[in-house]
């Protein structure tokens, strides 16, 4: 049984065509064929000034046409009000209608499109059933990937993904709600993912969990594959400051305590409730304590659609996903220097194994 791994060394790169040393532009555009098990995305989330929250995403492939050998163009968009009030939407589109580039991020689907350079973004989902956006991301950070972006999975040519393109960036533009369209202004977030394993084969559980501070802001995506893998452990932190100098970075080196732990009813399992992070590499340690307040989405067996049971069933798993709202406190130390920060945040973990106890 092989285990999973980071794919950083030198020959990775050279193979993969990657520089090690610096992130090109081509990078956020199309890296992935359109071979059968291969999927890839292009994710966009904002927490604006009013409390409201957009996420958008543009699919290769939409939900169940992940085995096709022939793309199947998507996006969703999810508008929660501050009273929790949700507009959802999403549409598919065939393969003429649609297009990609390699050379950057334009991904284009009839009149919508997901575009931009690394540091200034267009995103537009053109009305549908009287809910859309116009929204401009301004990155204030610097792109961000650990190693090469790709995770190998026992073998090679298994992989899974994560290119975090915009850590934090601020966002302008309008919302159509209910027909209406709404000037916003905010804080947002823009990562991409491609590979040819999916998540809930191949994953135990994951912590994502990306945080904004007046003068920081950190990222946090703990990944914990399953046993065909010997539950191999992706901790990755990064922290950078207001110009976007990364000031923290770890792929490896992480204490891990439950702090807490619930019941939850609809997936029927044991989460953690609060947790506790100790990162350290060259000489500096970044100690970061998650306490979730609430839980503003829950997915599991109890809730979903008769379908996706079933198919959960056939496959073998017990997939669930849990987004909180939580508090998150940081002390970044480097030698006698110490940086205090605390403020709330949105985490969620990504849940499709039975239990995450014995492997955090």
């Amino acid at each position: 049984m092989a285990k999973a791994r980071l794919m950083n060394r030198p020959e990775d790169y050279k193979m993969l065509g990657v520089n090690p040393d610096k992130i090109e532009l081509w990078e956020d555009g199309r890296r992935s064929q359109s071979d059968k098990g291969t999927w890839e995305w292009w994710y966009f989330d904002a927490m604006l000034d009013d409390g409201t929250s957009v996420v958008i995403q543009f699919f290769t492939k939409s939900s169940g046409h992940t085995n096709s050998d022939k793309d199947h163009p998507k996006f969703k968009i999810r508008i929660t009000r501050p009273d929790g009030t949700e507009y959802k939407q999403g549409r598919d589109f065939s393969v003429g209608e649609s297009s990609w580039s390699k050379l950057q991020c334009d991904v284009r689907y009839g009149n919508n499109f997901f575009t931009g350079d690394l540091q200034e973004y267009s995103i537009y989902v053109e009305p549908l059933k009287g809910i859309g956006a116009d929204l401009k991301l301004h990155s204030l950070s610097r792109p961000y990937r650990p190693g090469s972006a790709y995770l190998e999975f026992g073998e090679a040519g298994r992989y899974y993904t994560w290119f975090c393109t915009v850590p934090k960036g601020e966002v302008s533009g309008t919302l159509t709600i209910q027909g209406q369209e709404i000037p916003v202004h905010g804080y947002g977030y823009h990562d991409h993912q491609w590979g040819n394993v999916t998540f809930v084969k191949e994953w135990n559980h994951w912590v994502w969990a990306r945080q904004s501070f007046e003068d920081y802001s950190m990222l946090v995506f703990d990944m914990v594959s399953n046993q065909n893998t010997e539950y191999t452990r992706f901790p990755i932190v990064f922290i950078q400051d207001s110009e976007g100098n990364l000031v923290f970075e770890s792929t490896d080196n992480v204490q891990c305590e439950i702090l807490e732990e619930y019941q939850d009813d609809v997936s029927e399992k044991t989460y953690p409730g609060a947790i506790h992070y100790v990162f350290e590499n060259n000489g500096k340690k970044a100690d970061y304590t998650l306490r979730m307040q609430k839980i503003i989405e829950n997915n599991g067996k109890n809730n979903l659609p008769l379908p996706q049971k079933l198919l959960m069933k056939t496959l073998g798993i017990d997939g669930s996903y849990t987004r909180y709202e939580a508090v998150g406190s940081l002390v970044l130390t480097d030698g006698a220097q110490k940086i205090e920060r605390e403020g709330t945040l949105i985490y969620e973990f990504m849940y499709p194994g039975k239990s995450y106890q014995g492997h955090m």
